[in-house]
């Protein structure tokens, strides 16, 4: 993916880049660097990120696909907010 493509071109390691958010539109979003997946449902998609949780708003919200710490999310997207997590 573009994310390792960059790190390569950089001599980075995974640190550099614990997670990417790419939105394709306001209809499509590729997060990568997903630990797990919390929540789903139509209005709302909640992931784990390394060191956060990435709440995604919107409206009819499906995931398309998800898998090797990547998910793909299709829907009206609103928002994104990210909050650390409660230790």
């Amino acid at each position: 993916m573009f994310r390792d493509e960059i790190k390569r071109k950089l001599g980075a390691n995974e640190t550099v880049f614990p997670f990417s958010v790419c939105m394709l539109s306001r209809s499509r979003i590729v997060v990568s660097g997903v630990k797990g997946l919390l929540s789903a449902d139509g209005d709302s998609v909640v992931l784990r990120l390394p060191a956060e949780l990435l709440l995604i708003e919107g409206k009819d919200l499906k995931i398309i696909e998800i898998g090797g710490g990547d998910i793909y999310v299709s829907g009206e997207i609103g928002g994104l907010r990210f909050e650390r997590k409660e230790s």
